[in-house]
């Protein structure tokens, strides 16, 4: 019997599929993002995700150039879980790699394995076939780029000759004596909470960076640092206030992305500079020209899903996090151990001289806050802080919650004034005329407020220093004192506003009270019902 004859089996491609490949192929090669998609056909891009792209590829242009154009420091602030990593850690690397095979290139992270796993990822990119395709054996390239047959580490490995590019992968604070860097990459330098809040951890840190990491860089060596903002004295902290204090630092390029766009933003680059020397960067306006609220990426974390996530961790984390605004947990005028002195109720056989709730009113669902503080000064010489209404409620919501609140505060504690802020300018007359009118039947005064809020809460950080204030156990205990502790520093200041507007109008009820009219009644005010707040 004959043996059977070998077969070949041709797949035929149209002109067409074939000119289309090779113009993707081209695309990929030339821009970052393109690349990204399609060496992973299913890599999400969203708006975020561009933005980052775009400034992660000037960076190549800086070392391809010779320093001659593109950005030499970059700096990337973006939430939890928004891709940073998968971008920035993986998929660039190996982009930058195919584009210039003798990049020597060096990334370090928090730990060794994480740093290691990022490394892993970039070599098995390498070696993978679309990746082959464009720069590597399967491509039209003269010196394709392959991975050296030695090597076999995640921690350090090279492309095979001619090329002299390569990764070394290390932990923060591991040695990289000999070895040189064309790219610096530091992935999340600090690993939890309790490193970022460690100020041995911060310096061993910084200590590193310069000492170790910063000398590897070669002449028009590029970095690029991103992590979780854990504390406003972290490695990016530090080297924004080394920025905004001396032109011949570092100038970074920051790119900031809240999860939940800001509304409100530095007047100009002296405040942005000012606030860099606090060890937060807050750009000019949102970079994505989002409103006020809307999320950074709405098709995973929206709104509703952020807001859950703020109520679970607490204003202090999602402030950091989330919103690239850190602030020390050890407060800068307000402490966090001044708000441990909490009761149930007045203490036995203590009644209110007077009552006030206070109002700082807004008008939004995705901005400041509206916080209404109720505090009274009792019979004892002690200030209670006994709510805070607080939302962030449109117009027509808020009003119907200062009035309800006045119903629930007139029940529970009888003649309590209302006060409330008016804005500059007729329109804030006619807004706190109207405010009134929702409040009909209530004591319910305005007042314009002069003055810098800082100055303003003066008299109330002495008094709750003096142990003074005392407050009343509620769901608004933490993240009130969480908004204290930032102040001022942190993202909202309305509760705080409406605390010491309320405490400076008892200081002026106590002086009359001690001045009184020969015919004046002092109004004593007792606990109608007997509850406890929640």
């Amino acid at each position: 019997m004959m043996p059977a004859a070998s077969t070949t089996t041709r797949i035929g491609i149209s002109p067409n599929v074939a000119k289309g490949e090779r113009a993707r192929r081209e695309q990929a090669r030339r821009t970052f993002i393109k690349f990204c998609t399609y060496v992973d056909p299913r890599y999400e891009t969203p708006a975020h995700i561009q933005l980052v792209a775009e400034k992660l590829q000037q960076v190549a242009n800086f070392i391809e150039s010779g320093g001659k154009e593109g950005i030499s420091r970059l700096m990337i602030e973006l939430p939890p879980r928004h891709g940073k990593s998968e971008l920035a850690s993986r998929k660039f690397p190996g982009w930058l790699l195919g584009r210039r095979p003798d990049t020597r290139i060096i990334l370090a992270s928090y730990g060794a394995d994480l740093a290691s796993g990022h490394s892993r990822a970039v070599r098995d990119l390498v070696m993978s076939t679309r990746y082959q395709a464009l720069f590597g054996g399967l491509s039209s390239q003269d010196e394709p780029v392959v991975l050296s047959s030695d090597s076999r580490s995640v921690a350090k490995w090279d492309l095979a000759a001619p090329h002299r590019g390569g990764m070394i992968a290390a932990g923060a604070g591991g040695g990289l004596t000999g070895h040189g860097a064309d790219l610096l990459v530091l992935d999340d330098l600090f690993k939890n909470r309790e490193e970022g809040e460690s100020e041995q951890r911060r310096e061993f840190i910084d200590d590193w960076y310069k000492s170790s990491a910063y000398t590897r860089l070669e002449p028009f060596g590029a970095v690029i640092l991103f992590f979780t903002r854990w504390h406003p004295d972290d490695q990016a902290g530090r080297l924004m206030r080394r920025m905004a204090e001396d032109p011949a630092a570092d100038q970074w390029e920051i790119v900031c992305l809240p999860a939940l766009a800001l509304d409100g933003y530095p007047a100009d680059t002296k405040a942005q500079r000012e606030k860099m020397r606090e060890g937060v960067y807050l750009p000019l306006a949102d970079p994505l020209g989002r409103k006020p609220g809307e999320a950074l990426w709405p098709g995973r974390f929206g709104r509703e899903w952020l807001a859950g996530k703020k109520v679970n961790i607490g204003d202090y984390e999602f402030t950091a996090l989330y919103q690239q605004m850190p602030y020390s947990k050890e407060g800068t005028r307000y402490k966090p151990e001044w708000f441990k002195n909490i009761v149930t109720r007045l203490p036995e056989g203590v009644r209110l001289h007077f009552a006030v709730r206070y109002w700082d009113k807004a008008g939004s669902k995705t901005g400041d806050f509206t916080s209404g503080t109720l505090m009274g000064y009792g019979t004892d010489g002690y200030f209670y802080m006994i709510d805070v209404a607080r939302g962030q409620w449109a117009s027509f919501k808020r009003d119907a919650e200062m009035k309800k609140t006045a119903k629930r505060d007139a029940e529970r504690w009888g003649n309590v004034q209302i006060w409330h802020q008016q804005d500059p300018g007729s329109a804030g007359i006619d807004s706190a005329q109207a405010t009134n009118r929702v409040l009909k039947g209530y004591p319910a005064f305005y007042e314009p407020m002069t003055g810098d809020k800082e100055v303003r809460s003066e008299p109330l950080e002495s008094a709750f220093q003096g142990g003074l204030i005392i407050l009343f156990k509620g769901d608004w205990n933490e993240p009130v004192k969480d908004v204290f502790v930032a102040f001022p520093k942190g993202q909202h200041d309305d509760d705080v506003d409406s605390a010491s507007s309320a405490y400076s109008k008892l200081l002026e009820m106590i002086e009359l009270m001690e001045t009184p009219d020969d015919e004046e009644e002092i109004v004593v005010y007792e606990e109608r019902v007997d509850i406890s707040p929640v």
